[in-house]
């Protein structure tokens, strides 16, 4: 990976956990705490998930890539599963407010469309004003 695009990974990463308090204390004021701790920990588990996956995917372009690989969708595949069971017996146990807990989820998702905005808002502005 070059610099600009470590530089964008942790753009996401800082805005995922700005927008993750932002959104959570809304919640809170807005609504209720209940409200405000589900939005709080589907946007953990949200941005937990990214952390390890970047941290597996540099881990597969540092070495051999095809023994990588392999042990790549094995991980990502149980980390997939540990996160449904997780998701499965937060909802079966009804834990959470389950409409914050979708809102805190999509943390990154959000993160990604701001960061992805932002940037090429950037890059538009840099090539209106070089022509």
């Amino acid at each position: 990976m070059n610099m600009q695009q470590d530089i964008s990974v942790s753009k996401i990463q800082r805005t995922s956990l700005i927008l993750l308090l932002a959104m959570a204390i809304a919640a809170w004021l807005l609504f209720s705490r209940h409200a405000a701790v589900s939005i709080f920990a589907g946007g953990g588990i949200s941005i937990l998930s990214f952390v390890w996956l970047k941290k597996d995917i540099r881990k597969i372009f540092s070495g051999p890539i095809h023994a990588a690989k392999i042990l790549f969708f094995i991980k990502y595949y149980a980390r997939l599963a540990l996160l449904a069971l997780l998701l499965y017996y937060i909802i079966r146990n009804q834990m959470l407010y389950i409409p914050g807990l979708l809102v805190g989820l999509s943390t990154v998702v959000l993160s990604i469309v701001i960061v992805g905005a932002t940037e090429a808002k950037k890059m538009y502005t840099t090539m209106k004003e070089a022509s």
